[in-house]
């Protein structure tokens, strides 16, 4: 395996490529690397600390994300996470609790490599989310009083985190009529069935305290079912399944997740947006069926086991066509602001602390850790590029103001002005004796060799203009980081 390879793999599987990593895999090869991630020890997600007013804080655990990214053995789970948590999105713009948010990620971090049933299932009952999107404390119907059960997660569960709005075909495109529209995945009545399927569960009793029907908030918890609260009447689902009368909220909430679970749908739409979140942002049709057909079944007779997703997306023969240095301008995708930080400060082997400044730079760049404006995440996975039709999530994030930005933290970071970063640039500085020399370990260590040979003249040209060594490696590095070459991962 070349180190190209290697370099380009661990750009899809890791927060980003280091000189270590990128030697460990020539020697393991790709599989054993990502068995090995598997196993690899969990990142600490410490509580969130309170202020001298007793106040739970959330810029800690935002810093901590990015302490982790940098530093941590689980590259490959932390990845994971990110993605799951792009897909089953809650925000502090409305929980506005910093240990919600740290129960909930706790939650990803457990189900990250299991099976999807089993994130659907924990993060159904998960307090942040019973909050984030109203099934905390949904009672039955009352039709004396006009209310009905709430519609958000029931509506949000389907649209969002499994299935989509319409039907797919095993390769993810869109199954059609027979006058040519597509086919609604579910209609009002399923989103009603599913919303008294959720009804009836509110947050755990607090240590000590007395269940009651409504319990205070408690983030600690898996919600708990309140039977009195819960429709018992039977509720249509999906394909045409009415789940009995007389069930628990427990049975109801199991057999519903389930149904939804079996769904065809789950396969290529939650396969295809790992895909892009990994890979790259327009996997061919066929990508997308052999990684929706291993989410189908593992080889093994089992359904939605993550491990097999993740390693069938990473050892695809398009996620690894381009490892021989031929690059398709059609694959890749932008990096999204915390993916171009992380990587660079990986590869920079950057020195970061806990009391770091990077969730305020993610911020300006419209991604504010942990904060998604709406349940739609910070970019929708269908974004697409004008009329041209090419899917570019990331992109909707990038505007002649962010594109400025994203130049100005890699000025920033590079030139040292980032809080509770350090750079150590004494190899580059060594090698400014011979700019083509140093230029081109710069292309090894944060392009994997892929730098065009005009943006090298660039650079070169840049280099030699510098007076001093440091001046020469700062200008370098910048122009780099800068470069849309190196922010389109390829």
């Amino acid at each position: 395996m070349t180190p190209q390879a290697a370099f380009r793999f661990l750009r899809q599987a890791t927060w980003g490529p280091t000189a270590a990593d990128v030697a460990h895999v020539q020697q393991v090869g790709f599989k054993t690397y990502i068995e090995q991630q598997f196993a690899a020890p969990l990142s600490p997600i410490p509580d969130a600390p309170v202020d001298a007013n007793n106040n739970l804080l959330i810029g800690p655990v935002q810093q901590q994300f990015f302490l982790n990214a940098v530093n941590g053995e689980d590259q490959l789970r932390q990845r994971m996470m990110f993605a799951l948590n792009q897909i089953w999105v809650v925000s502090d713009v409305k929980i506005a609790q910093a240990q919600a948010m740290v129960v909930y990620l706790r939650t990803l971090q457990k189900d990250a490599f299991a099976n999807y049933s089993d994130v659907m299932y924990d993060i159904t009952l998960n307090p942040a989310m019973g909050h984030y999107l109203d099934m905390v404390n949904n009672d039955k119907a009352n039709p004396a009083t006009g209310r009905s059960a709430n519609e958000n997660y029931a509506r949000e569960v389907m649209q969002l985190f499994t299935i989509g709005v319409s039907e797919l075909n095993l390769d993810g495109t869109l199954r059609l009529d027979t006058s040519g529209q597509p086919i609604p995945a579910y209609t009002q009545d399923t989103i009603e069935g599913f919303a008294s399927v959720f009804t009836g569960w509110t947050y755990a009793p607090l240590p000590g305290k007395t269940p009651a029907s409504h319990n205070p908030a408690n983030w600690a918890s898996p919600m708990v079912a309140v039977q009195a609260n819960h429709d018992t009447f039977g509720k249509g689902v999906l394909n045409g399944v009415t789940l009995p009368p007389g069930q628990t909220a427990d049975l109801d909430l199991a057999q519903g997740l389930q149904n939804i679970f079996q769904h065809p749908n789950v396969g290529p739409f939650i396969g295809k947006q790992l895909i892009q979140h990994f890979v790259t942002s327009n996997p061919s049709p066929a990508y997308v069926q052999r990684v929706a057909s291993v989410f189908a079944d593992n080889g093994k007779g089992v359904r939605g086991d993550l491990k097999a997703v993740v390693e069938a997306i990473l050892l695809d023969q398009e996620a690894r066509s381009g490892d021989d240095g031929t690059l398709d301008p059609q694959e890749g995708h932008l990096t999204e602001p915390v993916l171009f930080f992380n990587g660079l400060l990986r590869e920079l082997n950057a020195k970061v602390v806990l009391n770091n400044a990077l969730p305020g730079q993610g911020s300006a760049l419209s991604q504010n850790i942990y904060f998604p404006p709406t349940v739609f995440n910070y970019y929708a996975p269908s974004y697409a590029i004008g009329d041209t039709g090419v899917t570019a999530p990331e992109f909707q994030l990038l505007s002649s103001s962010t594109a400025m930005l994203r130049a100005n933290f890699a000025n920033a970071l590079i030139f040292g002005a980032v809080g509770g970063i350090t750079l150590d640039l004494t190899g580059y500085q060594t090698l400014a004796a011979n700019p083509g020399q140093m230029v081109d370990a710069m292309n090894i260590a944060l392009m994997g060799g892929t730098m065009s040979t005009a943006m090298r003249s660039a650079i070169m040209t840049a280099v030699n203009a510098a007076t001093t060594p440091k001046a020469k490696a700062q200008a370098a590095l910048y122009l780099i980081a800068s470069s849309w070459q190196y922010q389109v991962q390829r």
